[in-house]
């Protein structure tokens, strides 16, 4: 009976064994396609990281120009002169109400002519009798705001600057940059 239990034993780990070695044998390709299937996963994973960073720097970039868009519709505009004056008179009458008068003595706008950059430039001369410095400030501030409706520049500037009191003449010399 022992030499039978001894067979037994060992057809059984025979047994085991073939059945293990088929196992291995039908099973090899799964595993191998499961590891495939991981290491794609994880190289899509990184690619995946990638490219949502490049997708973020893109819509960063693409706020930015948006943003910058709105500086540039303001020297798509075209120049007209009577535009121009209506937009100043109005502002300074609108200002005269708190703070001192001021009067526009003289407005002369010249032929916009080509600037080497592609833009046309025209030079506009604004000669203003001014009560007091707070004021020519602000009207300073309000020709020169990124908030106005057209982008003027001053090139120079000269005023009585210190304690006046009686009013000024100042001239501003405007440069509006458009297409």
């Amino acid at each position: 009976m022992s030499i039978n239990t001894k067979n037994n034993k060992f057809i059984s780990y025979l047994i085991i064994l073939i059945t293990f070695f088929i196992l291995v044998l039908v099973t090899k390709n799964e595993i191998l396609n499961f590891q495939e299937k991981s290491d794609l996963k994880e190289s899509y994973k990184i690619e995946l990281e990638g490219k949502k960073q490049k997708l973020t720097e893109i819509n960063e970039k693409k706020t930015m120009l948006n943003k910058s868009s709105e500086n540039i519709d303001k020297y798509q505009l075209s120049i007209k002169e009577d535009e121009i004056v209506d937009y100043l008179y109005s502002y300074i009458e609108e200002t005269n109400r708190r703070n001192g008068v001021v009067l526009i003595k003289n407005i002369s706008i010249l032929n916009s002519k080509q600037t080497e950059i592609g833009f046309e430039q025209t030079d506009i001369n604004l000669t203003l009798i001014i009560p007091n410095e707070e004021k020519l400030k602000t009207i300073l501030l309000f020709l020169t705001s990124p908030k106005s409706k057209y982008n003027f520049f001053i090139n120079s500037f000269n005023y009585p600057f210190g304690k006046i009191n009686w009013n000024f003449t100042v001239t501003v010399p405007l440069k509006v940059l458009h297409k």
